[in-house]
């Protein structure tokens, strides 16, 4: 896995790191061990660099057998491994001596600790050492060193093997993780029914074993893979070089990628709340998804770079929607974040009574988690929305014609046919419109409902004209009943009136849902739009706006009756009655109005009383919203002392009062020339600790949420992301999808340096480094077979490789190739030497810290005894468990693994002896049985599957 992950630093950049120049050290200055010193050995090699000691001198005669015998110089000629030493008149193995390890087994041997001096029988003696299997991998092992002296050490060539390998291989990865974060940005499912890696080279032989459907859909992530490589043939080869189970473009690595990418988006988020102001606040809202599940929007609100920022932060499957239980998920979210919900300092949510109760809602168990009065804001947008829903109650003209209007979208929408009618109504037009659909929650679609039919009044009409004459009686019969209602000059009226009022409060709306929105600024923008709907509240706007009603019915040439009646009469005094009048008599202007006119204009008046009415229920003055003003330059409280002291959450220590009040009197001279609290935040943070106090303040208030919109934005993200194909979606996989394509800035960072993510999966290596050193040597790591414990050091080729790099793999191992062979012939070589460069990169990397590595065989858990301590551990948490509050389950998950001791252990590791033996018992029933049948022939053809790219 290190050659896939781990990142090149400076360090890796010289010749050798610290643990290759530790091997080299041991590997070529190879000293006599204590042994050789307590024998008193002293004349003959001391390490490898002096090479066997062969003097030529007149060798001691000795009675044998008989015979006055001594060692002959002619044997140095015929074994060079040969050493004498003169103090024992003994010969040695210079390469045995040097090479051969400890733990081999062979250290006893005579040739190697005492010397050989049976000068009678010695040449049986050296022609028996020189053709044993010791003799033979000391002899590989030193020419080995030979090898390394000339080209470099093993450790350096194996580090500068794994530097290319890092460089090519995180290229690769690199591609694939920005296929994957391009579909999760795009809301494109990843994997379609079947997936199979018929995107590798096409002249492999594996795949043709295969019998892949070349025309298959193998899901957008395969397919998007197999265009880039079709565009890149660099990456394209690169990726075929690696092995078949380290492809890294299973299900299992697009999971696992994008379950880092988004851990890395999170902690870049929670890095710059820690970083910068430290307080942050939530916002929360729930929707049901497409199979549903209730789904809880969690958002954080923050000052960072200088700007307010809202971002959003994952989605949580709900269990129970009662007020505790949604407030135990929001700490336990929060806490897997690494965010503490003490710097939360406000919280934003709809009106729902459990969300916003004082007693029992989510808003008082947060306050009492945080411990700090942690104000609520009632979502500004949703106060403005109730606005409306609420003057449609109390007022019966707007009540029935959003009802009119929502019953036309209803009618032309449940037919296709319908709805090409109402399209081609509008042909006059120059551009066709679609029937909008009438939103409860949403102000911006109630504007542009009302909007298009004020300027499709016409259109509609003709629409429902056609409709009408429909041979279906049902359907003739509701088009006239809409017609009449719709087609009326009241109507009309009503819709002008609210087409001007939602357009006037249409910038409110949309001001309210942007994110870097501050409350005190809000404020502002309510009381201006306030006052601009009650300055329509005139005879003059009233007249105005009638006219026009007259003037849209009039061009519809007749469709609509314009109500005419007779005018009040009016009474002249009996005084006058002999008198001609020439001029104005005092007389209300009423006077002059029709009785429809003064009906309208009273309906036009009760609308915007209402409107005002409610606006003013909704956002009444409190003690936040006063202390909110008082940081507004613009506002007649701006740093007002006593107003701002009442702000919820600042510290009443008399030393920071005092500071406060001083720089309050100090700041409104000197930003008084900001025109909002935000750039008043700037010229205060300009200031730097001098004013710290008011800065922490204005921070404060700033955080301050104003709506939940950028919750209600996530639903539609869920909504685009988890459809009806894609309705068994898991909430890790929606969260994941919805994080990548909500926080677009963030992931937009990690397609253009994935590092972050690469960085991540090198984590197992991280923890690997910090273990070693703390077990014994000669210690045993179980592992099991996972791609990333599986990766080789040097892939050897398969049939399926190209015959040139079979040459060149075979050339690289000092195999010579001196005549021309097929590629069967060079397998055969292949499969000799295989085994002696069958090497893991774990597996080599714990050998230099004389550690052993033992692999599990797949699916076998049951034969590592650390399950079993985590199953302890799961088991005593789930036991005692009563709270499921997340300190409690902290704590009873320590009290577990305490309780996993030294008899525990040795328990766990005698019933997996247990079970390895059940499996020894049964692998030997097998055997017996198949030898008591007859012999079954198997005619082999080629490769096996243990020699082909499945063999890591």
């Amino acid at each position: 896995m290190k050659r896939f992950l781990v990142p090149l630093s400076k360090s890796d950049e010289s010749d050798e790191s610290v643990t290759s120049k530790k091997i080299r050290k041991s590997s070529t200055t190879i000293s006599v061990n204590n042994r050789d010193i307590q024998n008193n050995i002293f004349d003959i090699s001391q390490n490898v660099e002096n090479g066997p000691n062969q003097p030529n001198i007149t060798f001691p005669r000795r009675n044998i057998g008989g015979k006055q015998r001594a060692f002959n110089v002619l044997w140095y000629s015929k074994y060079e491994w040969l050493e004498y030493s003169k103090m024992r008149d003994s010969i040695f193995c210079f390469y045995c001596r040097h090479f051969t390890s400890d733990n081999s087994g062979y250290r006893d041997e005579v040739l190697i600790v005492n010397g050989y001096s049976d000068w009678k029988h010695i040449g049986n003696m050296l022609k028996k050492h020189n053709s044993s299997n010791i003799h033979k991998l000391s002899l590989e092992k030193y020419k080995s060193w030979i090898s390394a002296k000339k080209t470099g050490s093993v450790a350096t060539k194996l580090n500068t093997q794994l530097k290319e390998d890092i460089l090519k291989n995180r290229e690769i990865m690199k591609s694939l993780i920005r296929c994957v974060l391009y579909c999760g940005r795009q809301y494109i499912g990843l994997r379609g029914h079947r997936e199979t890696n018929n995107y590798i080279d096409d002249n492999d032989d594996d795949n043709l074993k295969t019998h892949i459907d070349p025309f298959q859909n193998n899901g957008n992530f395969i397919e998007l893979v197999k265009l880039l490589g079709l565009e890149n043939d660099d990456f394209k080869t690169k990726l075929n070089t690696l092995p078949k189970n380290a492809k890294y473009t299973s299900k299992t690595i697009q999971n696992e990628i994008l379950n880092v990418s988004c851990k890395v988006i999170l902690k870049s988020i929670v890095k710059e709340i820690q970083n910068r102001s430290n307080f942050y606040s939530i916002i929360v809202d729930e929707a049901k998804d497409e199979s549903n599940i209730e789904q809880m929007s969690i958002c954080v609100r923050y000052i960072s770079d200088n700007r307010i920022n809202e971002r959003f932060l994952g989605f949580l499957e709900l269990k129970e929607l009662h007020a505790k239980a949604l407030a135990d998920s929001i700490q336990l979210f929060l806490y897997s974040i690494n965010l503490d919900i003490k710097n939360c300092i406000g919280q934003s949510y709809d009106g729902a009574s459990f969300m916003s109760g004082t007693i029992n809602g989510v808003q008082q168990y947060i306050r009492e988690m945080s411990k700090n009065p942690c104000p609520y804001v009632h979502c500004y947008a949703h106060r403005l929305n109730l606005v409306l829903v609420d003057a449609s109650k109390h007022v019966s003209a707007i009540h029935n014609t959003i009802g009119i209007l929502e019953a036309i979208y209803s009618f032309q929408s449940c037919s296709s046919l319908r709805n090409s009618l109402f399209l081609e109504s509008q042909e006059d037009s120059d551009k066709k419109l679609k029937t909008p659909q009438h939103c409860e929650i949403r102000w911006v679609s109630k504007y542009k409902g009302i909007h298009f039919f004020k300027i499709r009044f016409k259109s509609v009409i003709k629409a429902l004209k056609e409709c009408t004459l429909s041979k279906k009686s049902k359907e003739a019969a509701e088009a006239r009943g809409l017609l009449n209602q719709f087609a009326t000059f009241d109507n009309l009226l009503t819709i002008f009136c609210l087409d001007e009022l939602l357009l006037c409060i249409n910038s409110l709306s949309v001001y309210l849902q942007t994110k870097s929105t501050d409350l005190s600024k809000s404020i502002t923008l309510i009381e201006c739009t306030k006052d601009q709907i009650k300055s329509m509240r005139t005879e003059n706007k009233f007249h105005d706006l009638y006219e026009k009603v007259i003037k849209s019915v009039e061009e519809i040439s007749g469709e609509i009756s314009i109500p005419v009646t007779e005018k009040r009469k009016k009474n002249v005094s009996s005084k006058l009655t002999d008198y001609f009048v020439t001029s104005s008599i005092g007389q209300n202007q009423m006077d002059n109005i029709s009785e429809h006119e003064i009906k309208m204009r009273s309906q036009y008046f009760e609308i915007i009383d209402n409107i005002v009415m409610e606006m003013n229920r909704r956002f009444k003055q409190t003690e936040l919203i006063e202390a909110v003003e008082a940081c507004n330059p613009s506002s007649k409280m701006f740093l007002d002392f006593d107003t701002l002291i009442k702000l919820p959450g600042i510290s009443k220590d008399n030393q920071f009062i005092e500071k406060l009040r001083a720089q309050c009197d100090l700041g409104k001279k000197m930003f008084a020339a900001d025109s909002n609290s935000i750039e008043a935040y700037l010229s205060i943070k300009s200031m730097g600790a001098s004013i710290l106090e008011l800065e922490k303040v204005y921070r404060r208030i700033l955080v301050i949420p104003i709506s939940s919109a950028t919750a209600e934005r996530s639903f539609s993200t869920m909504r685009r992301i988890k459809t009806y194909n894609r309705s068994t979606m898991t909430g890790k996989r929606l969260h994941n999808l919805a994080l990548l394509s909500i926080e677009r800035e963030k992931s937009e960072e990690l397609i253009q340096n994935p590092d972050e993510i690469l960085n991540e999966f090198a984590i197992f290596f991280e923890w690997l480094e910090s273990v070693l050193p703390r077990l014994k040597d000669n210690a045993v790591i179980v592992m099991d077979n996972v791609p990333y414990h599986s990766v080789k050091i040097d892939k050897a080729p398969t049939s399926g490789t190209k015959k040139a790099d079979i040459i060149k793999w075979l050339q690289d191992k000092g195999e010579v190739i001196d005549k021309p062979m097929v590629i069967s012939q060079l397998m055969t070589i292949v499969r000799r030497i295989k085994h002696l460069h069958d090497k893991y990169v774990i597996d080599e990397y714990v050998k230099q810290y004389n550690k052993d590595v033992l692999r599990l065989p797949p699916y076998h858990c049951e034969l590592n005894p650390i399950e079993m301590a985590w199953s302890a551990v799961k088991n005593h948490v789930k036991t005692n468990n009563t709270t499921y509050k997340l300190p409690d389950v902290r704590r009873l998950l320590e009290e577990g693994l305490d309780k996993v001791n030294n008899v525990m252990w040795k328990n766990f590791i005698r019933h997996v002896m247990g079970v390895e033996n059940k499996f020894w018992d049964m692998d030997f029933m097998i055997d017996e049985m198949l030898a008591e049948k007859e012999p079954m022939v198997v005619t082999y053809t080629g490769e096996t599957s243990d020699e082909s790219d499945d063999d890591i």
